[in-house]
C-alpha cells in the first residue's frame, strides 16, 4: 500500500507528530493552570508561596533530543522507503540537533 506512494505514510506520520505535540500542549496548560489555582488558594489564605522557576533545558538536552529524533527518522524513512528523496525530511530534525550541539559547545568553550 505505501510501496507505491510514500507520501500517505509521511502524512500518518506527520499526523501522529501533531497529534503528539497537541497532546503535550495540553497537558502542559493543564499542569500550568493547576499550580496556578493552588498559588492563587495559598494567597488566598495568607500563606507565603515561594514561586517555582521556570525549568530551563540546556542547549545540549535540545541537540540530543533533535538530533535522536532525525536519526530516528532517518532510519524508519530508509528502511520502509524504497525512494530515497523520502528520507530528506529526516536531515531537518537532524540539522537541528546538530546546530543545537554545536551552540552548546560553543557556549561552554567561551564560558571557559
Amino acid at each position: 500500500m505505501f510501496n507505491e506512494s510514500p507520501f500517505g505514510m509521511i502524512a500518518i506520520i506527520w499526523l501522529f507528530i501533531f497529534a503528539i505535540v497537541v497532546a503535550l500542549a495540553y497537558f502542559h496548560y493543564k499542569r500550568r493552570q493547576l499550580l496556578s489555582r493552588e498559588i492563587m488558594a495559598a494567597i488566598e489564605k495568607g500563606i507565603d508561596v515561594p514561586f517555582p522557576s521556570p525549568r530551563k533545558t540546556s542547549r545540549f538536552t535540545q541537540g540530543i533530543f533533535w538530533t535522536v529524533i532525525g536519526l530516528v527518522l532517518l532510519a524508519a524513512f530508509a528502511v520502509t522507503s524504497k525512494q530515497w528523496e523520502v528520507t530528506i525530511w529526516a536531515l531537518f530534525p537532524l540539522a537541528i540537533g546538530l546546530a543545537a550541539l554545536l551552540v552548546a559547545y560553543f557556549e561552554s568553550k567561551k564560558k571557559d
